[in-house]
């Protein structure tokens, strides 16, 4: 190769270099902050939102450090990665702080630095402290390391929702949680903080009973800013928008939950608990996402269902004989027992009967589309129309039932209507009083107040038999058995008002079924019916029987001693029917007793008549006395004596 060559070749290569770098230009050229400006990535940073302005607050040490690393800041982020899990293993808090930092200047727009590295700080690194005092003072770095991220990640709803998660659980549910919410109730530092990003912590929306911000409350504001951000278009990432959606509701079930364990049961806790129902009833109306092409309410089921049961009659009244027919021929194929079941009223079917009721209506329905193909071609249209409508109606009811199920949207829509009731709050407070009484050994007042909280507790669980899967339930039973404990009984006693209760509560790890609670209820509430009309009956059997007796003796004590017999001809008085009819072996009785008394000879005078006994009829003038036949009867029988 000579110099010649050697030297084209430089020349081409500088020229391709110089053609390279146009393009380069051209694409990377930075904006100077006017709309349209800059290079195509600058434009296309624009549009896309994924601008250092748009993501979020600019760090100079960021950007700094990204250059540093000289395009291995990958590399660098690995080895930081491991320092930071050498220092916490060695409780080195300063260095692992350190490399937090690092790593958060290395990879501001990584929601996994974020969220491990506070998680890390708040759960991992807290618990080596004894002092709860300290180890409040690492939750609250991990904290506010989540919102430096949160102010690096505008658009990061998962992080932001990260945040109103870790001020709620993490403060309200650690074993410190008495000291910690009064750590951060009182934590005037930490609040200006949070004012300055926004979260009103001095407002009604996030003041406590007591006047100071709650933990709980200040967590549901961060999470209402993450709402207000998917709300404006932002998408939810890394997360279903059903847990995104359903935290923000249940911290207001949590805040009241909170106060009532410290002692607050007035009116506050009321008001705590309906401002929890008012969430969750506005979570209901709240459009989730789903996996389907379409949105669901969660509180919006029984509209569902109604809408379908007026498209299905709809089409029944389109079809007509087609349908009817259809319905009948399976119902004539039903076994007889599930056939009367099925024509039996309401009120004749049993428990069984309403609980196969549904699944019996379901096997005797047409199939609607098997119906669209019988129907007349002038009707076909119309049916296919119905039938497309009620298909999609059933699948929204069963994706909004799937995720009812998948929250319990029940229990907590029950918790909410029962704990706002005055009645459960004055039920807790008694137990609360109860507890204390007993903590103090006094004993007669802890079972007096044990006593009355029981009570209301049954007629609670009867309005709302949900409740018994709650933790309350562990709660309530653990004071059963300290009631136990106070009356020195291994037993309840047989008229005690959570007796199921306990039952269900003592066969395992507690009721996992409010449905079974339900039924055994209803069971044992039939029963105690049944018994008590037997012991009505039984009842009723001894006073007839007492009345009886007594008629028996009034009747013998007001008969004369020397009362002649009644002759044979004469007829019955109405005292003597009514008698006869009431006790009939008491008469008989008496007629015997009458007819084996002598009967005594009285000869009437002359100008006397024959008396006649009060309440019956004159004897006719021919007609024997008494006497007289008794006369008549002793001369026959002395005649036939000779």
């Amino acid at each position: 190769m000579n110099q010649s060559t050697a030297f084209r070749r430089k020349i081409i290569y500088l020229v391709i270099l110089v053609a390279t770098l146009v393009p380069l230009y051209l694409l990377g050229q930075p904006s100077d902050g006017t709309p349209n400006s800059g290079g195509q990535l600058a434009m296309m940073r624009d549009d896309f939102e994924i601008s250092e302005s748009d993501l979020g607050e600019i760090s100079p040490a960021s950007e700094t450090m990204k250059l540093a690393s000289l395009g291995l800041r990958g590399v660098a982020a690995t080895l930081l990665w491991e320092k930071a899990h050498k220092y916490r293993v060695t409780h080195e808090w300063d260095r692992l702080k350190a490399s937090l930092n690092n790593i958060a200047l290395l990879q501001p727009h990584y929601d996994k630095v974020w969220e491990h590295q506070a998680h890390n700080l708040a759960y991992n690194v807290s618990i080596e402290f004894d002092d709860y005092r300290q180890r409040y003072e690492m939750v609250r770095e991990g904290t506010e390391f989540l919102t430096r991220g949160v102010r690096q990640n505008r658009k990061a709803p998962r992080l932001i929702w990260y945040t109103g998660w870790f001020y709620g659980q993490k403060i309200g549910m650690s074993d410190e949680k008495r000291q910690f919410r009064r750590l951060f109730a009182d934590d005037s530092v930490l609040h200006e903080s949070l004012a300055e990003e926004g979260i009103e912590v001095d407002s009604n929306e996030a003041l406590g009973p007591l006047g100071k911000p709650d933990n709980w409350l200040v967590g549901r504001l961060w999470l209402n800013h993450g709402y207000d951000i998917v709300d404006a278009g932002v998408k939810i990432r890394r997360q279903t928008p059903l847990n995104f959606y359903e935290t923000g509701p249940k911290w207001t079930f949590k805040h009241a939950e909170a106060i009532e364990q410290e002692g607050i049961l007035d009116q506050n806790a009321e008001r705590a608990w309906t401002r929890a129902s008012e969430e969750w009833d506005r979570f209901g109306r709240r459009s989730i996402p789903t996996t389907s092409p379409f949105t669901i309410k969660l509180g919006a089921i029984s509209d569902l269902v109604q809408q379908r049961a007026e498209k299905a009659e709809a089409f029944r009244i389109l079809a007509g004989k087609i349908y009817e027919d259809d319905r009948q021929a399976k119902i004539d194929a039903l076994p007889p027992d599930t056939r009367k079941v099925l024509e039996r009223k309401p009120e004749e079917r049993t428990e069984a009967g309403k609980r196969a009721l549904p699944h019996i209506l379901a096997s005797v329905t047409p199939s609607f589309a098997e119906i669209v193909l019988r129907l007349p071609a002038e009707k076909q249209f119309a049916a296919a129309e119905l039938l497309s409508e009620i298909k999609d109606l059933e699948d929204r009811i069963q994706k909004t039932n799937g995720y009812r199920n998948q929250i319990n949207y029940v229990y907590w829509e029950s918790l909410a209507l029962a704990e706002q009731e005055e009645r459960t709050v004055k039920a807790r407070r008694l137990i609360f009083e109860a507890e204390k009484a007993n903590a103090d050994a006094e004993l007669d007042r802890a079972i007096e107040l044990y006593d009355e909280a029981f009570a209301i507790w049954a007629e609670i669980f009867d309005d709302y038999p949900i409740l018994t899967i709650d933790d309350t339930a562990e709660d309530l039973f653990a004071s059963i058995r300290r009631y136990m404990i106070a009356i020195d009984s291994q037993d309840l006693p047989e008229d005690f008002p959570l007796k199921t209760f306990a039952e269900l509560m003592n066969q395992g790890d507690g009721i996992n079924d409010a449905l079974l609670y339900e039924q055994v209820r209803e069971q044992q509430a039939e029963l105690a019916v049944k018994r008590q009309q037997e012991l009505e009956e039984e009842e009723r059997q001894r006073e007839a029987e007492a009345a009886k007796a007594a008629k028996a003796e009034q009747m013998k004590a007001e008969e004369p001693a020397d009362k002649p017999a009644e002759p044979a001809s004469a007829e019955p008085t109405a005292d003597a029917d009514a008698d006869a009819k009431e006790g009939e072996p008491e008469m008989k009785e008496t007629e015997t007793a009458a007819e084996e008394k002598p009967a005594e000879k009285e000869e009437p005078s002359a100008e006397e008549e024959p008396s006649v006994e009060p309440g019956t009829d004159a004897e006719p003038d021919d007609a024997e006395s008494p006497a007289e036949s008794d006369e008549a009867e002793t001369e026959a029988s002395e005649e036939t004596a000779e």
